[in-house]
């Protein structure tokens, strides 16, 4: 199966539209849904297609016609003329004419004034759901992105400040909103920038429950940045009490297509785990989900948590217990004397099932084994729960199959919650 991107998810829209005219009535919302514009050119010919699509009705009202399909614009400045007034203004003819818009992701290669801020403020402040801003490329050390233009957004569910510039922290401080408050963020994706830490520690999130914390690195892959150990603390200190799900992702190169096989998460410093188990860090934390290749947890008790989930397991034979490895580490590390609430512990995106090594359903049971022992189930994944059958309840002839094993998918409570990601697509 062809991975899921907006180019080949384009085409198959296309395909569907030009079937016949019944099936243009339907798919017309789904090509529109998404609109992605990566230069002034595209901009030109969306905004065309969108004004011509608008009809006058007897009444005298406006049927605005494709324009309110899209719930998510999306927009790169990488071409050439990005930086042109005029193709900001286009972009602001097409947010008005959409306005349904409800997630709204930026990459911005050049400062944007401030007008045009206050433009998206206005037009998508009270119904935006979803914001990702991306400022990293912009030469200048700061930005006119602020905390004013985000609290602009009081719908906001989901808030992605992976690669946030803004001001400085000192004008900041010098000149604060008088309520930089988000009073419905429920999920915040942060990065190792200091600028994301401390732009999400100075915003009020009361409904904040989950949280993706991402290393972020630069183009060059020889660069091996410290993780802001301090800007994290005081993150936990004002958002920790509120967490109930805490996922570090593995460090990568900025736009890695797969970092879980990224040879970086060998060599770039790792966000520690214990940071967010540490005494009343946060006391309330039910799921916990960090890379293999981070450092194992310390023996300190944490007594809420309920799942831990193992990210980026690659190789059967690391789940050998006779094997000396960082996988098998990790879960003798993982007891339920040091968790007594703990019901499960997964191995996020390794898959039992699709694995060639003809012993790895067995090691992966003896792992199940030894975790339900303490009354902790152990699932790959695909969230399935391996163990063995006896071949006589099976009506199996024992001299044949001394032993089966079987999977049991398990649909309960237990699943993890995964915040919805509002992120770049690239082709």
């Amino acid at each position: 199966m062809a991975t899921n991107m907006q180019i080949s998810a384009v085409r198959t829209k296309l395909a569907l539209v030009l079937v016949c005219k019944s099936w243009k009535m339907i798919a017309d919302r789904f090509l529109y849904e998404h609109l992605v514009i990566r230069s002034p050119a595209r901009a030109n010919a969306v905004l065309e297609a969108l004004l011509a699509a608008r009809v006058q009705l007897e009444n005298g009202n406006i049927d605005i016609g494709y324009g309110r399909w899209p719930s998510h614009i999306e927009i790169f400045t990488h071409c050439r003329g990005a930086n042109d007034m005029r193709f900001l203004h286009t972009l602001f003819h097409i947010f008005q004419c959409c306005p349904n818009v409800r997630h709204f992701s930026g990459s911005w290669m050049h400062p944007l004034p401030v007008e045009f801020l206050d433009a998206i403020a206005k037009l998508y402040g009270p119904t935006l759901q979803g914001l990702y801003w991306n400022e990293v490329n912009i030469a200048a050390a700061f930005t006119s992105s602020s905390p004013r233009f985000l609290c602009s957004f009081q719908e906001l569910r989901v808030l992605d400040l992976r690669h946030f510039v803004g001001c400085s922290f000192e004008q900041l401080l010098r000149s604060p909103p008088s309520q930089p408050i988000l009073p419905n963020v429920t999920d915040l994706l942060l990065s190792t920038r200091s600028e994301s830490l401390q732009m999400a520690s100075f915003l009020e999130l009361p409904q904040l429950r989950n949280l993706t914390l991402c290393v972020t690195l630069p183009g060059c892959h020889f660069f091996n940045p410290r993780v802001p150990y301090n800007d994290i603390r005081l993150f936990i200190e004002k958002h920790g009490y509120s967490l109930i799900s805490v996922d570090l992702q593995t460090p990568a190169p900025y736009l890695e297509p797969e970092p879980d096989s990224s040879d970086s998460r060998y060599i770039i410093e790792h966000v520690k785990p214990d940071v967010f188990l540490e005494p009343n860090a946060c006391p309330n934390l039910i799921s916990l989900v960090y890379p293999v290749t981070s450092k194992p947890l310390s023996p300190q008790i944490h007594p809420n948590l309920k799942r831990i989930g193992l990210r980026g397991i690659r190789r059967a034979e690391h789940l050998y217990p006779r094997r000396l490895s960082i996988v098998k580490t990790h879960l003798e590390g993982i007891t339920a004397k040091l968790y007594p609430r703990l019901q499960e512990v997964r191995t996020i995106g390794y898959l039992v099932d699709a694995e060639m090594d003809r012993l790895i359903k067995d090691v992966f049971i003896w792992w199940v084994e030894k975790f339900g022992d303490e009354g902790i189930n152990l699932l790959d994944g695909e969230g399935v729960l391996w163990m063995y059958t006896d071949p006589v309840d099976a009506g199996l002839n024992t001299k044949d199959f001394p032993g089966s094993s079987c999977r049991f998918r398990l649909m309960n409570e237990s699943e993890p919650s995964t915040p919805s990601l509002i992120t770049a697509v690239h082709s």
